[in-house]
């Protein structure tokens, strides 16, 4: 005799006969790391740019990035990057349904 999917997934999802009833499923929660959020308008009044990364690596280069092609900067100065640094904050991650 040959299963299909169907039945295989009904097996599956059925209470184990030697649960004595319905048993329900086990909640998991998973946790996100914090990501960091910088707004661009904070240093340079009039930019709506805001950049969310998983690390301040990936932020700040995000930023050197916008900082070239949005603003024509050639070389973003060290202090500016301080800022950055001072103006971001830690956001956690949306919720994987929203």
């Amino acid at each position: 005799m040959r299963r299909n999917r169907y039945w295989t997934a009904q097996a599956l999802m059925s209470p184990s006969p030697a649960a004595g009833g319905h048993s329900l499923p086990a909640e998991i929660t998973v946790r996100r790391p914090a990501m960091k959020e910088f707004y661009c308008g904070a240093i340079i009044h009039g930019c709506e740019t805001r950049i969310v990364a998983s690390s301040e690596e990936d932020l700040l280069r995000a930023v050197d990035t916008h900082a070239r092609v949005d603003h024509g900067m050639t070389d973003v100065p060290e202090a500016m990057l301080d800022q950055v640094r001072r103006s971001a904050r830690e956001v956690e991650p949306a919720d994987v349904r929203d």
